[in-house]
Order: structure tokens, then sequence, then C-alpha cells
């Protein structure tokens, strides 16, 4: 029996958000590629660090708000939580999954208005 992508992407989801780089990395592709509207990444082992720094900088979990797909590939919307737990802006993420390994992930968000969460999230000075 194959695992369905929106398994195996619900398990990276899990481990990249609770801050289990290690485990999230075992999901991915080495050739996995990463498109999004602020970086574009064509290897694992280059997108992992900038996950690393984004992990840092959110709080930790992730509730998923939809979600469709097949074997191959899932469509997932979801909310990601800032620094002090408070929900994120929606996100939308398409991923490919081939041979049981997350091969291809596109990002979709509204960059102002995760900006400025972020901004709104930050400690003042």
């Amino acid at each position: 029996m194959t695992q369905d992508a929106l398994d195996i992407v619900t398990a990276y989801q899990d481990a990249w958000t609770s801050g289990d780089l290690d485990a999230a990395a075992t999901y991915l592709a080495p050739d996995f590629s990463f498109e999004s509207p602020g970086a574009t990444f064509t290897s694992a082992a280059d997108f992992l660090p900038f996950l690393a720094r984004f992990g840092s900088r959110i709080g930790h979990g992730w509730r998923q708000v939809a979600a469709f797909g097949d074997a191959d590939e899932t469509l997932v919307m979801y909310e990601l939580r800032g620094p002090a737990g408070q929900p994120l802006p929606l996100t939308v993420d398409h991923f490919v999954v081939r041979a049981g390994k997350i091969s291809a992930e596109t990002l979709v968000f509204d960059t102002a208005a995760f900006g400025q969460a972020m901004a709104g999230a930050a400690p003042s000075a």
C-alpha cells in the first residue's frame, strides 16, 4: 500500500513546524525543488537552512484549513503561528510526491499581509 501525498505532507509539516528539521529532511527528495514569492531552491540541501531560518522566526505548529489531492500531489491551505502563537495569514502550498518523498513544493501567500503580521509580532524596543 502506498502512502498518499497528503499523509507525507502532513508529517513533513508537523515536523518542521515543531522545530524538528532532521525529521522534516527525511520527507524531502535530494532533488527537491521549492518555489515561492521570495525564494527558489533546487535541492533539499540548499532549502533546509532557509527553512531553519524561517522556522526560527515563527511559532510552533500549524492548522490545516483545507486539503485535497491524490497519491502524487496535494494542495494544502493552512495557517502558521507567529512567535506569540497568534495566527498568521493563510498560506497555500502545492506539493508533488514521488517514491514517498516530496519532490517539489510551490508556496503561495500574501507577502504584504504576512510581512505586516510578522512586523506586528516583533517585540517592541
